[in-house]
């Protein structure tokens, strides 16, 4: 008997043949199950995880990926959602996950603010405005969806779009209402 577990068993029943067949049928499964603990480390690894567990993991966040996206777009992407998944749904949470999808510089602004007790507080603006310099690999349809998961509900979204992908006719600061708020695909159509 050469395997680990078949070397535990008292002598008596190491020599039957039977109760060896046995044991190594469950040995070859302890190996397989220990072998997929010993990794899931690096399953969890976005740079190391497997393509299957890397969808898995971006489903976590809420982010559907495009199979044909590079793999290295897909780990960056989910590796940044990740990171910013502290501050979804703030300009800075916004700025971030666009910037990662897009590759575009993002400016994000609002009428949203702080006041003191004795500031003029400004008549409520739920517009939101969101100027990126291009889309990257999405549609602006996608950016689009990813800000309706993103907003509050209730925001009214202006996107500006200055240098608009080929084909799309651009946006020059269309409004639709956002439906979002914290549920919904990080990376909506993505």
């Amino acid at each position: 008997m050469s395997g680990w577990l078949a070397a535990q068993l008292p002598r008596v029943l190491a020599a039957d043949p039977v109760v060896h067949g046995f044991v190594s049928a469950f040995e070859e499964i302890a190996d397989s199950v220990r072998d997929r603990i010993d990794s899931v480390e690096h399953q969890l690894d976005v740079g190391l995880a497997s393509p299957e567990m890397l969808h898995f993991l971006a489903s976590w966040l809420g982010l559907e990926l495009e199979p044909t996206d590079p793999p290295e777009y897909q780990r960056e992407l989910v590796r940044e959602v990740g990171q910013l998944l502290g501050w979804r749904g703030t300009r800075y949470g916004i700025e971030g996950l666009l910037t990662a999808a897009t590759g575009s510089r993002v400016l994000v602004s609002d009428g949203g603010g702080v006041y003191g007790q004795h500031d003029d507080i400004p008549p409520p603006d739920p517009t939101v405005t969101v100027r990126l310099d291009h889309t990257g690999q999405l549609t602006e349809r996608q950016v689009h969806g990813i800000l309706e998961a993103e907003l509050p509900l209730g925001a009214e979204l202006r996107l500006d779009v200055r240098f608009p992908a080929r084909g799309e006719a651009g946006s020059g600061g269309g409004r639709t209402r956002g439906s979002g708020g914290a549920t919904g695909g990080g990376a909506g159509g993505r």
